[in-house]
Formats: C-alpha cells, structure tokens, sequence
C-alpha cells in the first residue's frame, strides 16, 4: 500500500465514471516533483497518470492500467520521474531515449548472426583467401550441421554439446575421418566468427555475431582415425583397377577416366585435373597447365602428357557435346567434377570388390609416387611431377624452371611400365633428375 496521500486503493475503486471524462490527483504531491493522479474515462476504466509541467507547459505521461497496475508501483514510477525532473531531465523525453536504446539493443541482437551467416562468412572469407575447397566444405557442413543445429539459431547461442551430437551423429554411421574434417571447419568458423564482428575486411553484409568463445575448442580430435598415410598399390592392383573400375555399378566413364588420368600423369592431384579446363591443354606440345588459382600451392604446373595420357583426353573431348568449358565436367556444364563424386565411386568400387585391395583416393597419389621410385626415378623429379611445394630458399623465389624433359622423360617410362604385361622392376637410371 502506498504512503497515506490522498489517493488509497479504496478511493480509486470507488470512483465512478461520468459524461466526461476526468481526474483525480493526488494531493500530497511536492511543488516542482509532478503529481500522480488517475483519469477516470467514460467507460469506467481507470489509468494511472504522470502529470508535471516544463517551461510552463503541462505534460502527461501515462503510467498503466488501475488495478493491473498497483497503487504502489504508480507511486514508484512517479517517485523515479521526480527524480528525473530534478536532475533537470524531461520524463518524457528520457522515456524515449531509452525506448531508442532498447530498440537499437533489440536491434543489434536481432543482427547478430545465425549458424547459417557464420558458414556462409566463413565460406566467403575462403573464397576470398583463394582457398579452392570452399564449395566442398560448403556443401558438406550443410550436409552435416543443419540436422543438429537450425540454419536460424544464433551462432553465439550454439553450445559445445550441439558440436558434439554433429561429430556423433558422423562417428556413429562410420564417418571418422570426415568428423575430423568438419570439427576442423567448423572450429575455424567460430574462430574466425570472433573476430569478424571488427574486422574491416568483412564489409559483405552488417552481420554482427557477438561471439565470446569458440564452442569447439574443447571438443576433441579422433586422433586415431587420421594416422600418417602408408597405403598403396601394386602395380598389379593399379593395372587390373584400371581395367575393370567402369565396370562396376554406379561408376560409370567419367570417374574411371579420371582415375587412369590420375595415374598416367603420375599422381596428380584429383581436384586440380578435375578442375581444369580445355584452355589449359596444349595439343601441339602435349602438355595440361595447372594454373596457379586451382594450384594447392598456388603455382602454376606444367604436366607433360603421355600417348596414353593424350587418348583419355581425346576420348573425353569427343564427349564433350555441351560444350563444357571443363575437361571433367558435370551434367550442368558450368560445373566441374567433384571429388566427393570420385570418393564415392570408390566406395562403390570397394563394395562391389571387397578382397580388392583396400585404397582411397589419396592412395592413388602415394602408388604413383612409389612406384615410380622403384623405377629409379629421384625423389626430387617424382616431386616436381606431382607439384610438390618446394622449401628451399632457391626454389621458392628463383628457380622458375618448369623441368618438362625431366618430368616427360620419368611419365614415358611410367607410362611404359603402366601398360606393361611385366611386373618386374626394369630400373631406369635418371641422372640429375
């Protein structure tokens, strides 16, 4: 119950409407402080009112309804408007700052980012940054976060138990490896998420995230999933999967020509032959350029091409009815092959042929570069062929030597020893790479 003044819970529940409506006041209110009082409307309803003058001028505030609202909380709010008025403060005017102030607030909360605008910022900070997997990185959180996690939940709202069902979930259905690869995304994500907010290079959108931690931090690796690669093929297995890789459901020509391709030019990496274009291939000197935006170390890689090289790009050029800018394409032209698509053909490959020798795409890679050292062919010319990063100081900024003798010399004898029906070893002696 409020103060005894002249209004009490008693009084205002008596008063009763008229033809007009009109107020009753409290009368122990203090000169200059405003006055509390309640307007009684022709309906009987009752409203608890703020009345104070600046300047001369009468000003109202409306406090809320009699009895939702008390006599006691009126009585506060008029005590903190008092104030106001003698800190030298207009109520009014202060109510709609602060209604500003919330609104901007509410405003600001509302902007900050969904699980969706962190990916798709983080997808485009890739993409910025030249990384060439920001499609497949794209497309496999969507595949595997959206489940879990909303599009629209705010990404500081997202817990490190939501991270935690999302590598569950991959685990539980045998996917380790790529769990691993989607903590790493999304870890980079949050990371980068946190500093987004005051980087002056993110002027895509006016996206605040208003993270304060990465929720994946404390999420472990499966460290025994991902040990150091040592699986490779005989040249036997390589031979006979060459043959009969078509031939299995669901493969079908183009993944098994990117696979002989990938052997025939020693172990080049799927994606930077899936990628490439006709315009990278020059008929005349018999060579595919690698160009540096699609380059895992961002430089450019000139590929000699054997006969048995040439035939698998003739072949697909023969094919190329949809005028695809790309040597591997997809059924929309615009887009080259994946190489989750290559992945997935040999699963399909391992399912059909379970004795098969068991190998993943990266294998292939580490077959070529084996065998061809048990060829005789140096280290230092095996990784020039496969476009490995060179550390050295002199490499790095100087050497600007492509090696195609070299390089060509080493795949004709690959070349030779792929379609061989001898699997001996015949060394090839190469001196000075």
């Amino acid at each position: 119950m409020a103060k005894a003044t002249g209004l009490t819970f008693n009084k205002i529940k008596g008063l009763k409407p008229k033809e007009t409506q009109y107020y009753e006041w409290d009368v122990t209110g203090k000169r200059g402080q405003g006055r509390l009082g309640v307007r009684v409307n022709t309906s009987g309803e009752k409203v608890f009112i703020y009345r104070y003058f600046v300047d001369g001028k009468t000003r109202f505030i409306q406090l809320g309804l009699f009895p939702a609202m008390s006599l006691d909380e009126a009585g506060q709010k008029t005590r903190e408007f008092a104030g106001l008025l003698k800190a030298g403060l207009d109520p009014k005017n202060e109510l709609e700052r602060m209604s500003r102030v919330r609104e901007a607030q509410e405003k600001a909360e509302a902007e900050k980012g969904s699980i969706k605008q962190l990916i798709e910022t983080y997808i485009w900070k890739m993409k910025t940054d030249g990384k060439r997997t920001y499609a497949d990185v794209l497309r496999r959180l969507e595949k595997d976060v959206y489940p879990v996690i909303p599009p629209t939940k705010k990404a500081k709202e997202v817990t490190s138990l939501d991270i935690k069902q999302i590598l569950t979930n991959m685990i539980q259905r045998g996917a380790i490896v790529q769990s691993n690869r989607v903590r790493s995304y999304l870890h980079a994500a949050f990371q980068y998420g946190l500093g987004a907010d005051l980087d002056p290079a993110n002027n895509r959108e006016s996206v605040l995230f208003g993270l304060t931690m990465n929720p994946v931090s404390v999420i472990p690796r499966q460290g025994y999933a991902e040990k150091a690669g040592q699986n490779w093929l005989s040249l036997e297995c390589v031979q006979k999967l060459m043959a009969i890789f078509e031939d299995v459901p669901k493969v079908g020509s183009l993944p098994a020509q990117l696979l002989k391709f990938c052997f025939y030019t020693g172990g080049q990496r799927p994606y930077e032959l899936a990628a490439s274009e006709w315009s990278s291939v020059d008929w005349e000197q018999r060579t595919l350029l690698v160009i540096d935006s699609i380059s895992k170390n961002k430089r450019e890689h000139l590929i000699p091409l054997t006969d048995s090289a040439l035939a698998i790009l003739k072949e697909l050029h023969e094919k190329n009815t949809n005028g695809s800018r790309y040597i591997f394409p997809q059924k929309d032209p615009e887009k080259h092959f994946r190489t989750d698509s290559f992945a997935q053909a040999i699963i399909y490959f391992r399912k059909s042929h379970p004795d098969f020798s068991v190998f993943v795409a990266r294998d292939v890679r580490r077959t070529c570069k084996t065998l061809m050292g048990e060829l005789g062919i140096t280290k230092e010319l095996r990784d020039r062929t496969q476009n490995h990063a060179q550390n050295d100081v002199s490499s790095r900024h100087y050497d600007r030597y492509s090696y195609l003798p070299e390089k060509r010399r080493a795949l004709e004898a690959w070349e030779a020893r792929l379609n061989s029906t001898d699997t001996g070893v015949n060394v090839i002696k190469f001196v000075n790479g």
